[in-house]
């Protein structure tokens, strides 16, 4: 659905509310900006949620978040609140080792990213190898001697790209070998994300990261986040999920909204991430430009359905 505005909950009437409820049987929500902020639950959106579950609706959490496996991610939300199971969660990090394994991979994993990467990998039983702090010693000439020439690169079998604050020159020198000195090599990224916008200052996000290994190898990583519409098509198939019969929750216009879109969802965007509204009226702005931005629906804060209802 293409639309020059989206529809304000708030301004909607109880019958027109209801009518809304009644569109939709499956809830994907986005968790941090939506659900929570810094671990912290949002206020009454732990109670907005398990008021759509009271009403017979099916809630998945998805998230693009690459610095913690499902389970961290799970804990998180049962801690704060929320009552969902953990086969529930959909994360990056457990979706590429499900990947890895239905394709039987048995070599090794480099990792420019989290801790958390690996140990995704580990207890799937992939042995990888990488984050932490790694920095180019002495000139260029000597590291190339030192730590590339001498790299065993056939018995890595994939690059995984995600969120790493300790990326460096050196990091991208060993990975990009390790791709193009073999070309079965994989390729793969958490997300496209490019930046995390806060009120005081940005940090870079994985895209950002990753658009400059992807210069280097001219190569393009198989992403396992939104808005890649892959991640759900398990669910689709299987027919736990009806396109047409399901809301994607976000605060993010160019990731969560669009990722809703390519799925064929409904789309509702909150107004509770750090740069919703903002993004929201740049969207909306141009929105003859880029119409899968703009979302169907949208709320100041999920929590506010808890009045609205």
């Amino acid at each position: 659905m293409n639309k020059n505005q989206p529809t304000n909950l708030a301004e909607l009437t109880k019958a027109e509310i209801a009518k809304w409820l009644n569109g939709f049987d499956t809830v994907l929500t986005d968790c941090d900006g939506v659900l929570w902020h810094e671990g912290v639950a949002i206020d009454r959106v732990p109670e907005a949620v398990a008021l759509l579950k009271s009403l017979g609706k099916e809630v998945y959490f998805v998230t693009n978040n690459g610095v913690k496996t499902g389970r961290e991610i799970w804990k998180t939300a049962t801690t704060i609140g929320y009552d969902i199971d953990e086969s529930r969660i959909i994360a990056p990090i457990q979706a590429i080792a499900e990947y890895l394994q239905a394709r039987n991979f048995r070599k090794k994993v480099y990792i420019v990213g989290s801790e958390a990467i690996r140990n995704g990998l580990a207890a799937a039983g992939i042995e990888s190898f990488g984050p932490g702090p790694e920095v180019l010693q002495g000139t260029l000439n000597d590291y190339l001697a030192q730590h590339v020439a001498t790299q065993e690169t056939d018995d890595v079998g994939a690059v995984i790209v995600g969120f790493d604050e300790h990326f460096t020159f050196a990091k991208m020198l060993k990975a990009s070998n390790y791709i193009c000195s073999n070309s079965e090599c994989l390729f793969l990224t958490t997300n496209l994300d490019t930046v995390h916008r806060y009120p005081e200052f940005r940090i870079p996000g994985t895209g950002a990261l990753l658009a400059a290994l992807e210069t280097c190898v001219e190569r393009k990583a198989l992403q396992f986040g939104k808005p890649n519409a892959e991640i759900c098509q398990q669910l689709i198939k299987s027919g736990k999920v009806l396109p047409e019969r399901t809301l994607m929750i976000g605060d993010v216009c160019k990731v969560d909204v669009l990722f809703g879109h390519n799925c064929g969802f409904q789309t509702l965007l909150v107004g509770t991430g750090h740069n919703s509204v903002y993004e929201l009226n740049e969207v909306l702005q141009n929105s003859s430009e880029n119409p899968e931005f703009i979302p169907d629906f949208y709320v100041p804060s999920l929590g506010d359905i808890t009045k609205l209802i």
